[in-house]
């Protein structure tokens, strides 16, 4: 299959601002996919190729020669990744007969190869980036045989401490839904931008962020020395402290991937505060880990006067072996490296 090259309608200057001024504006999408695709930032342009699928969809105009230019460009870049895909993990070590059985039906599933089983339960695995098939389906976990999790709950009022130091400095708490021009964004349940969700990062593309740490080093070292954390790459683990401003809620959503369960360390829980996980609600207690799969749906609400505040931070799902481990490190190596 062969595309043209693209003829951006305007700059990407200009696409950018009229993004910014409105995230639906279906030709600046148009316009920033080819500038994307001009440059060779070939999963930028997949993305914004395929926000204008979405937009033309939902009833925003575009000139059907237009949209068929952009859906043939996100079917070229999908032969594409599938290409880069298949080479890079033959590269790796990974051909078809080397991989474990799940892994490759995680493969198969996510170029389009093969559906998902179905699932009779209200509230599935649904993760927004990459679904691996055949876990169990589980709300919060059942970590009660996990040796490490006394390690971290022992060190509750020292990670508060250190959290308290930071909260003096307000530049270390972003909010956690940020605005970015190198993706499609939606309102992301309004939380974009919003400070009412924030969060001060340890980690950065997975790796320590040196002066973060320097203010939290017994929260960090806690975690790197004992808990399983899920360590992919430039992806995880991700640590951070995450503060819910009082009357505040986090709407219904789901993570990336599920290949991972996600924890919670309650620091500081005023009254009426609530979690829920699926068709679960439980509430956080100072000092005892919450671990859940955030794949599956999930919200949080803070109808409290306080602020609330708990460590985040990523463990593997103990069902997967070494080897599937690896080999999803491996994946995603070959995916950020596209």
């Amino acid at each position: 299959m062969a595309i043209d090259r693209p003829d951006p309608l305007f700059s990407e200057t200009e696409a950018d601002r009229r993004i910014t001024g409105d995230r639906g504006d279906i030709l600046a999408t148009l316009a920033k996919a080819d500038h994307r695709m001009l440059a060779c930032d070939y999963r930028a342009a997949s993305a914004f190729y395929g926000a204008v699928g979405r937009l033309a969809g939902s009833g925003r105009p575009i000139e059907r020669s237009e949209l068929l230019r952009a859906r043939d460009a996100a079917l070229w870049l999908d032969q594409r990744f599938g290409n880069v895909l298949r080479e890079g993990l033959a590269a790796a070590g990974l051909d078809p007969a080397q991989r474990h059985p799940r892994f490759q039906k995680s493969l198969e599933i996510m170029m389009g190869q093969r559906q998902r089983d179905p699932v009779f339960t209200r509230f599935p695995q649904m993760p927004q980036s990459y679904f691996y098939p055949d876990l169990p389906q589980v709300e919060f976990a059942d970590h009660a045989a996990d040796q490490w999790r006394e390690a971290v709950e022992r060190q509750t009022a020292t990670i508060l401490a250190e959290a308290q130091v930071l909260l003096t400095d307000p530049a270390s708490f972003l909010p956690y839904v940020q605005q970015t021009s190198e993706r499609p964004q939606g309102d992301v349940h309004g939380l974009l931008g919003n400070a009412d969700w924030s969060t001060c990062y340890l980690t950065d593309r997975g790796q320590p962020i040196s002066e973060r740490v320097a203010l939290a080093p017994v929260s960090f070292e806690t975690l790197d020395q004992d808990a399983p954390l899920c360590r992919i790459g430039t992806r995880a683990p991700s640590i951070m402290f995450s503060l819910l401003r009082a009357q505040s809620k986090i709407p219904p959503h789901t993570g990336m991937i599920n290949t991972r369960l996600v924890c919670h360390l309650p620091l500081i829980v005023p009254p009426r505060c609530g979690f829920r996980v699926g068709g679960t609600t439980r509430e956080w207690q100072v000092g005892e880990l919450m671990v859940f799969d955030d794949s599956v749906e999930h919200e949080a609400w803070n109808d409290g006067d306080e602020d609330r505040l708990v460590l985040i931070f990523d463990v593997w799902r103990p069902e997967l072996s070494a080897d599937e481990r690896a080999q999803v490190t491996a994946l995603f190596a070959v995916v950020d490296a596209y």
